[in-house]
């Protein structure tokens, strides 16, 4: 309990003092904005593409700059649509499956971010949308997707779901 408190504290005062991104994997990083004078600082992670679900702002590199990069429209407090969530997998597997490492955010890194990053994890690693939620959250404590952002999660893994049972 304690460890994960100190982890909970710790990923808040980095969305607000430091870098707001959190690592789930090698290949799998997911946060929030950043400035373009700490992009250096991300990319010194290994990150080297970037899926933004900011609507309200985009990202501005300094150098080096990202090998790829996606920006997706999803406005603040909402979820990504369907065909948002199918385009943002598309291009995270074929990122990874590219060797390059990918940094999922949105403004605060507590809703759209972590709600694509679990999409990615059901139709990729087909895990089910809790055990998905429950890797991001392990990785990053203060994430809350809303009502709205779960359901559309749900929506999603069950049309992963009826996809496999087609093919």
């Amino acid at each position: 309990m304690i460890d994960l408190v100190h982890k909970y504290v710790a990923t808040q005062w980095q969305r607000f003092f430091g870098l707001n991104i959190s690592q789930i994997n090698t290949m799998l990083f997911v946060g929030g904005q950043f400035h373009p004078e700490q992009w250096p600082n991300i990319y010194a992670l290994g990150v080297r593409a970037v899926l933004s679900l900011q609507a309200e702002r985009a990202d501005t590199f300094s150098e080096p700059l990202p090998n790829r990069s996606l920006r997706l429209l999803v406005p603040d407090f909402h979820p990504p649509t369907i065909e948002q969530l199918d385009e943002g997998v598309h291009f995270i597997a074929n990122a990874i499956g590219d060797g390059l490492p990918v940094f999922i955010h949105c403004h605060a890194g507590v809703g759209r971010a972590p709600l694509m990053t679990a999409a990615y994890l059901i139709a990729r690693h087909g895990v089910n949308h809790r055990a998905a939620l429950k890797m991001v959250h392990a990785a990053r404590p203060i994430i809350r997707p809303n009502r709205r952002q779960l359901v559309r999660l749900r929506e999603y893994e069950q049309l992963l779901h009826r996809r496999r049972q087609h093919r």
